[in-house]
C-alpha cells in the first residue's frame, strides 16, 4: 500500500526572519507604548491633578491617534512606498516621547501621547504589508505570527520594567517613557541598515513601492467581504483587549485595591503563558491547526471575561483567572489571527490600505469606548466586565463565520502549507 506523506513546509530564509523581526518591532513598540501609559495612569492622575474625564481623554486620545495613524500610514504605504513609512515614522515617535517626558501640565502630556500614537499607528499596517509582500504563501503566517510574539514580548518586558520602577512614583513613569525612546532609536537604526543592505545587494526583502491601487479597489467583491469580516472580528475583540490593556493596572488599583507594585506584579506573573502561546502560533500559523485552535481559544477567552463579570473585578483571584485565561487565548483568538487572515485574504496592491482601515477603525471604536471606561469603573466594575464579555462573544461568532464561509475559508485552506 502506498503511503502519501504530507509535504514539509518550505524553510524560511534567514533574511526573511530578520526582516520580520525588524518589522515586528512595530508591534513591540505599539504594545510597550500602550502598557507604559496604562501603568502610568494612576500616578499621572495624582501628579498632574487629572480629573476622571481627563484620564479618559488621555487614553482615548492615544487610541484615536493610533487609529488615525494606521489609516494614514496604510494609505501612504500603498501610495508613496512602504519603505518610507516603514523606516522614517519612528522619528515622529521619538518626538512624541520627548514631549511626554518634558510635560509640565495635562495639555502637554496629552499632546505628546497623541503624537506617539500617530507614529505607532502608522507603523503597524505598513510593517505587516512589508512582511506579506516579501513572504511566500507557505511562510506568511509564520512570519506575521512573529510580530505577535514581539507584541507579547513588549507587554511582558514593559510590565517587568513597570514592576521594577513601581516604588519610584513619578520618576518611574519617566523611566518607562524614556525606554520607548531607546527602543525606537534602535528600531530605526536596524531598519535603515536592512534597507541599505537590500539596496546594495539588489535584494527584494523589503518591497519599496507596490502598484498604485485603484481608490475603488476596497469596494470590490474580492476585497469587500474579507475586509468587512476581518474588520468586524477585530473591532469587537479590540474593545475588550484595549480596555484590559489600557485600564488593567488602573482597574486593579482602584477596584481590587492593590498597590502599584501588587498590580503590576500580578499581571507580570499571570501573563507569560501568552508568550508561550505566541511561539506555538508561529509554529502552527501555516497549518490547519491555526483555525482549529481558534475555536478552543475563543471559548477560553469568553470564559476569561465571564469570570471578570461574575466577580465584578473586586476579587483578586478572579482577576488573576481573567488575565491567566486571556493570556492563554488571545493569540489564537485575537490580533495574531486577525493579522494572518487579513494578509492571506486581501490582495497585495491594497494590503496596507485595507489593514490600516480595519486596524484604524477598531482602534477608533475602542477609543470612543475608552473615554467612558474610567467613569464605568468608578460606577460599576461588573457592568464593564459584562460589556467586554459580550464583545468577545460577538468577535468569536464573526471568527467562526470567517473559518466556515466558503468564500473565506476556501482561500485560507488553499494558502496553508
Amino acid at each position: 500500500m502506498r503511503v502519501t506523506r504530507t509535504p514539509r513546509r518550505t524553510d524560511v530564509p534567514g533574511a526573511l526572519w530578520r526582516m520580520a523581526f525588524a518589522a515586528g518591532l512595530a508591534s513591540y513598540l505599539d504594545a510597550a507604548t500602550i502598557i507604559s501609559i496604562s501603568v502610568s495612569l494612576a500616578i499621572w492622575r495624582s501628579h498632574y491633578g487629572l480629573e476622571v474625564w481627563q484620564v479618559g481623554l488621555l487614553t482615548a486620545g492615544l487610541a484615536f491617534a493610533i487609529a488615525l495613524g494606521a489609516v494614514l500610514g496604510g494609505w501612504l504605504g500603498d501610495r508613496i512606498g512602504r519603505n518610507r513609512v516603514f523606516s522614517y515614522d519612528l522619528g515622529v515617535f521619538v518626538v512624541g516621547t520627548v514631549l511626554i517626558l518634558a510635560a509640565t501640565d495635562a495639555p502637554m502630556l496629552i499632546g505628546g501621547v497623541i503624537v506617539v500614537g500617530l507614529a505607532a499607528g502608522a507603523d503597524v499596517p505598513t510593517s505587516l504589508a512589508v512582511i506579506a509582500d516579501a513572504a511566500p504563501d507557505s511562510a506568511r503566517g509564520r512570519l506575521i505570527g512573529l510580530t505577535q510574539t514581539m507584541w507579547i514580548a513588549g507587554i511582558l518586558a514593559t510590565f517587568a520594567l513597570g514592576f521594577a520602577v513601581s516604588t519610584l512614583d513619578f520618576r518611574g513613569t519617566q523611566i518607562m517613557v524614556a525606554h520607548l525612546v531607546v527602543l525606537a532609536t534602535i528600531t530605526l537604526g536596524l531598519r535603515l541598515l536592512l534597507s541599505a543592505r537590500d539596496r546594495s545587494s539588489s535584494a527584494t526583502t523589503v518591497v519599496a513601492v507596490p502598484p498604485s491601487p485603484d481608490r475603488r479597489a476596497l469596494l470590490k467583491g474580492d476585497v469587500a467581504l474579507p475586509l468587512l469580516a476581518t474588520g468586524g472580528f477585530f473591532v469587537f475583540w479590540n474593545i475588550a483587549s484595549t480596555t484590559l490593556g489600557n485600564f488593567g493596572t488602573y482597574f486593579l488599583i482602584t477596584q481590587t485595591r492593590l498597590s502599584q507594585s501588587q498590580a503590576t506584579g500580578l499581571v507580570l506573573i499571570a501573563f507569560p503563558p501568552a508568550l508561550v502561546m505566541s511561539l506555538v502560533f508561529v509554529r502552527l500559523a501555516d497549518t490547519v491547526w491555526r483555525d482549529r485552535l481558534f475555536v478552543v481559544a475563543m471559548v477560553l477567552q469568553i470564559a476569561a471575561f465571564g469570570v471578570g463579570a461574575v466577580t465584578a473585578g473586586a476579587v483578586a483571584a478572579g482577576m488573576v483567572a481573567l488575565v491567566g485565561l486571556y493570556s492563554l487565548s488571545n493569540v489564537f483568538a485575537g490580533e495574531a489571527i486577525y493579522k494572518v487572515w487579513s494578509q492571506l485574504l486581501i490582495p497585495a496592491p491594497v494590503r496596507a490600505s485595507a489593514l490600516g482601515l480595519t486596524y484604524g477603525t477598531a482602534r477608533a471604536v475602542a477609543a470612543a469606548f475608552m473615554f467612558a471606561v474610567p467613569a464605568l469603573i468608578d460606577a460599576n466594575g461588573g457592568l464593564l466586565m459584562g460589556i467586554l464579555t459580550v464583545c468577545v462573544i460577538v468577535s468569536g461568532a464573526v471568527g467562526l463565520v470567517i473559518t466556515r464561509h466558503p468564500r473565506l475559508s476556501g482561500p485560507l485552506r488553499a494558502r496553508r502549507a
